[in-house]
């Protein structure tokens, strides 16, 4: 086998275990423990990763657009869109959370979206 032989091979046998992991579910939703404790309480905010494809960083709005359309009618709220990252911020309660969790195909992670307060004194702290 010559060395262009070799480098073809490795390279198609890691095309061909990225394509068996994701249709063997390799590629498994992460919810984080801390918002399915919050969701007993009702509406939590949340970051939503996404699955964009490394190629294609247009796919951020689209991925972005058809996770809200799943997410219609559910107790989803809109906190905001990055245009530049695959990630939706949200406000979700539990119907929402369980609607997330079915999105495998295009939903990584749901994480806790932990927003600090500014400072009620903007002087620099010693």
């Amino acid at each position: 086998m010559n060395r262009f032989s070799a480098i073809l091979l490795v390279a198609l046998t890691g095309v061909w275990s990225g394509v068996w992991s994701a249709a063997s579910g390799g590629d498994d939703l992460v919810v984080d423990p801390d918002v399915r404790a919050a969701i007993r309480g009702g509406m939590v905010r949340v970051l939503v990763d996404l699955r964009v494809p490394t190629a294609d960083p247009s796919a951020i709005g689209r991925l972005q657009d058809e996770a809200l359309r799943r997410l219609d009618g559910s107790g989803a709220r809109l906190a905001r869109r990055y245009s530049s990252a695959p990630l939706l911020a949200l406000e979700i309660d539990a119907s929402a959370l369980a609607r997330l969790e079915v999105m495998r195909d295009i939903v990584a992670r749901v994480r806790t979206d932990r927003i600090t307060p500014p400072h009620e004194d903007s002087s620099p702290r010693r």
